[in-house]
């Protein structure tokens, strides 16, 4: 357990070292440009995991694989606000983020499947598809390197990066790192949890995924973006996480596969809805000129809680009884939870 939380730690800390420079690098050079280098590497990594002889040699895959993604998620999240009005950016939001679960909830069963039935290779070849396509895909988007629309663009640019902007970003950084972290140990800990507790399959385990991130995702996403808009992010966000940690407590208590299901589907969905909003709220207070650097720091966040959460939960696994986990997982969201309400609607 410790050994593969180790791998997920390194990899997360490459991606958390990149995500801000891409971030940056896309308000330079534009968008598509990035996203375009980000499916190149996604191509290769899988390719090297099928040359792999041990598991020390997937230390430098994994690093590649999640380098990947800190090139192209902060230039698809900058594309969309460049593209969309500010009143309607967390509804923009809300639809961009369905690719996600839709996403989530095909992955994860697929790969349970194809490691099952074929093996390993078979399903790192599969993924070297899935990037190729996105490749193809990507060359057909229109470039953007901080453009803004209409309207928005003078009171936008007018946005100063000052002492009130560093202070909400501080703050958004460590409500990041919490709530990523906890939910780092629950993606590590619970597929050793689902098969030393209920002796389910790798396939089981990822349709437990697919239904517990994936569908659970894609029932948030829409209507908290919508909501985001009307409500404001700042009510948004504290709706969303208020019940979190009390979900998150419950977990060393249920008995069942079913019942775990679906207190973990409530949680990943409260947890998701709050993407829209915090990733709107950066933009409200962000030029348009700054807006890949915005994202890249809440972005890093988001990585850097992802890169020590694993680390966390595969010590807390293997050195404690498995409840503690989620004890630590419980404190984590309410720490999370206490510094959104310091944020100003």
């Amino acid at each position: 357990m410790f050994q593969a939380s180790l791998v997920i730690f390194v990899g997360g800390l490459a991606a958390t070292s990149v995500m801000l420079p891409s971030g940056l690098f896309s308000d330079r050079y534009g968008r598509r440009t990035m996203i375009i280098l980000s499916m190149a590497f996604l191509f290769v990594s899988p390719l090297l995991y099928t040359l792999a002889n041990s598991w020390e040699e997937t230390f430098l895959y994994t690093v590649i694989n999640t380098v990947a993604f800190s090139l192209f998620t902060p230039a698809r999240m900058t594309m969309i606000a460049d593209s969309v009005k500010l009143r309607s950016l967390g509804t923009a939001y809300g639809l961009m983020n369905l690719a996600w679960p839709i996403g989530g909830i095909i992955g994860p069963f697929l790969g349970g499947f194809l490691a099952d039935s074929y093996g390993w290779v078979t399903f790192f070849y599969f993924l070297c598809v899935v990037a190729l396509a996105s490749a193809v895909l990507s060359v057909f988007l229109d470039e953007s390197r901080g453009k803004s629309k209409g309207e928005d663009e003078e009171r936008n640019e007018s946005v100063s990066f000052g002492r009130e902007v560093t202070l909400v970003l501080v703050v958004f950084f460590l409500i990041h790192i919490l709530g990523n972290a906890a939910r780092g140990i629950l993606g590590t800990v619970f597929p050793f949890y689902l098969t030393d507790h209920f002796g389910k399959t790798k396939t089981e385990t990822g349709i437990f995924f697919s239904i517990g991130f994936g569908l659970a995702t894609l029932i948030a996403q829409l209507p908290s973006g919508v909501l985001a808009d009307r409500l404001g992010r700042k009510k948004m966000m504290v709706y969303s996480v208020a019940l979190i940690p009390i979900l998150s407590l419950v977990f060393p208590f249920t008995s069942d596969y079913v019942s775990t299901l679906v207190i973990y589907t409530a949680l990943s969905s409260l947890w998701s809805a709050t993407w829209p909003a915090s990733s709107a709220y950066l933009m409200d207070i962000s030029a348009t000129s700054k807006r890949g650097m915005m994202i890249g720091v809440r972005l890093a966040a988001v990585r850097l809680g992802f890169t020590v959460g694993p680390l966390i939960g595969g010590f807390l696994w293997d050195a404690f009884d498995p409840a503690i986990s989620f004890y630590t997982t419980t404190c984590f969201f309410v720490s999370s939870f206490l510094l959104i309400l310091l944020l100003k609607e």
